[in-house]
């Protein structure tokens, strides 16, 4: 997870972010150190060095609590960065963020779209890696019943997920789209809705904050509409809607987002 770059960012990157908001976002990574930190490290010895040392069993139990210890780190990792993307719960208070409901705080608008796009992300990912270990040792001729079993599962695990992890997306989609429209439009490198016709989705272009367009655009007619507002008339907002001062930096955001 993203857990140990954050916490350097935390410190270097966005020091002044962490002076105001550090009464937030500090006591959220220390919940993820108490709760999941010590169980991961606790067991990730005996998972790695454990094979043929301890029982098939007890080694199960390690391998499965690595694996809750990672969804539970997910949990606070992601509620800390969901935060930052829709909060809530808090007062600022001599200019410094001050929490008064951590509930509200953990379970903000967009952390339950963002904790199981990203959870099942990590199964996904697994089968695709599990899956394509197996191809190689099966294209090598190794054909035991373990490989074929562990080709099996990661396929199906990767047919289970797949579609899944499709429509959790289209859903964090649609809740960016409501809370967080700027960074949206700057996503799509989307400008202007003057023309009044459905927005497209642009393939490939080169967003410029200076001139408010985006330069040699490849784009495809009506889609935008369709993923974004899953119609074929209405318009996603644009750029120009916000005040300079609001948008999101588009060409670092289309990129990143490609």
């Amino acid at each position: 997870m993203s857990g140990l770059v954050m916490a350097y960012q935390f410190g270097t990157n966005w020091s002044g972010f962490s002076e105001f908001a550090g009464s937030i976002t500090g006591p959220l990574l220390t919940y993820e150190v108490l709760t999941a930190f010590f169980l991961e490290a606790g067991f990730l010895g005996v998972m790695l060095f454990g094979w043929q040392r301890v029982g098939d069993r007890l080694h199960f139990f390690a391998t499965s609590m690595v694996a809750l210890g990672t969804v539970i780190s997910a949990f606070w990792i992601l509620a800390s960065n969901s935060w930052m993307h829709t909060p809530q719960g808090h007062e600022v208070i001599n200019g410094q963020v001050v929490p008064v409901d951590w509930f509200a705080v953990v379970f903000n608008p967009s952390f339950p779209y963002r904790l199981a796009h990203m959870v099942v992300a990590a199964f996904l990912s697994s089968a695709l890696f599990v899956g394509a270990s197996a191809a190689w040792h099966l294209l090598k001729g190794q054909r035991s019943p373990a490989v074929k079993r562990m080709f099996s599962m990661s396929m199906w695990m990767l047919l289970f997920t797949a579609p899944i992890q499709a429509f959790i997306g289209d859903l964090h989609g649609l809740n960016t789209l409501e809370y967080q429209p700027a960074k949206i439009a700057a996503m799509e490198g989307h400008w202007d809705n003057s023309n009044g016709e459905p927005t497209p989705l642009i393939l490939f272009g080169l967003p410029d904050m200076e001139a408010e367009t985006t330069h040699y655009k490849l784009e495809i007619p009506y889609l935008g509409s369709l993923i974004l507002q899953h119609s074929l008339t209405e318009q996603i907002p644009a750029l120009n809607e916000f005040p300079a001062e609001d948008r999101p930096n588009s060409p670092v955001v289309f990129w990143l987002s490609a």
